[in-house]
């Protein structure tokens, strides 16, 4: 027997991203398909049909679904405080379950996938402790020890960290339960709302958004790095498809720790430490992959 068919979802705010393979080079090269995101009533059994109709012509043996959260991982529910309000204690447990009755299924965050992902296949293979952060529409992050995706009272939450405002910098942030967290600062939403345009690419590599983009970045990978002591961090998402950006915040990176952590990866090495995701685009549905394929056991 070949290896088993895997299912895997990468459940976004804005789409869902859907993908069946047997391997991770599969899944990452596989056509996608795509859906939006609009309430759960709507989406979630156009998710299962999509899924369905493979599992009819080739059976799945599992499930992964890489999520936006937060996630309340004791009932395995969306959790009550995400922004997107329609699905609050929205359940792809249940949706799977329905459809697929005791189908093995892995659930987890979509950037804790996206970790994973790179942990195993991308910038964070031969690593211990593999950090992801992803700039997009909002900012999450993810954190992976010893193979594991890391979990606690819930899961990392980094984009809701402090970091420090710059002077002359009155933006109130967009953060709807923080305001100037650094997802309330530095997100895609803040840039388009800070700016009074979209984020993203659409502004000039020389616009003044980049600057600031960058200190806030770079803060929080040193905030990342002092407390994680990840071996690498990766910086995914839209934002960092601005030319030029990432090297930005990882010359800040260096000159904000000023020597202190004295080892190469953060001295004379930081280029080989803030990477962009060895997966591209990929890593969230490789990630989902790598959920299903877990929950075989």
């Amino acid at each position: 027997m070949g290896e088993p068919m895997i299912g895997a979802i990468e459940a976004g705010g804005t789409k869902m991203v859907l993908a069946v393979g047997r391997s991770w080079e599969e899944v990452r090269d596989a056509p996608r398909h795509l859906l939006p995101t609009t309430t759960p009533a709507d989406t979630l059994p156009r998710v299962m049909d999509w899924l369905a109709a493979h599992h009819e012509r080739t059976p799945l043996a599992a499930i992964g679904v890489a999520s936006f959260g937060p996630i309340d991982f004791a009932r395995r529910c969306i959790g009550e405080t995400t922004p997107k309000v329609p699905w609050r204690g929205a359940s792809w447990v249940a949706a799977v379950a329905e459809r697929f009755g005791d189908l093995p299924l892995g659930f987890d965050t979509d950037t804790g996938a996206a970790a994973l992902a790179e942990h195993r296949y991308g910038e964070g293979r031969g690593r211990d402790v593999v950090a992801y952060l992803t700039i997009g529409t909002g900012i999450g992050g993810g954190l992976v020890v010893g193979g594991r995706i890391v979990h606690g009272l819930l899961h990392p939450e980094m984009g809701h960290m402090v970091v420090r405002r710059r002077a002359g910098d009155d933006f109130p942030g967009t953060c709807p339960s923080h305001g100037d967290c650094l997802e309330g600062l530095a997100s895609g939403e803040s840039v388009k709302r800070r700016w009074h345009r979209a984020g993203g690419p659409q502004l000039p590599e020389d616009h003044p958004a980049w600057e600031l983009e960058s200190d806030y970045l770079s803060d929080a990978v040193v905030n990342v790095a002092t407390i994680t002591a990840a071996q690498v961090i990766v910086l995914g998402g839209g934002i960092l498809a601005v030319p030029g950006l990432l090297a930005r915040v990882q010359a800040k990176v260096r000159a904000h720790l000023n020597g202190y952590l004295a080892v190469p990866e953060l001295t004379t090495e930081v280029d080989r430490y803030v990477v962009a995701p060895g997966l591209g685009l990929a890593s969230g549905i490789v990630g989902a992959f790598a959920l299903g394929r877990d929950a075989l056991g």
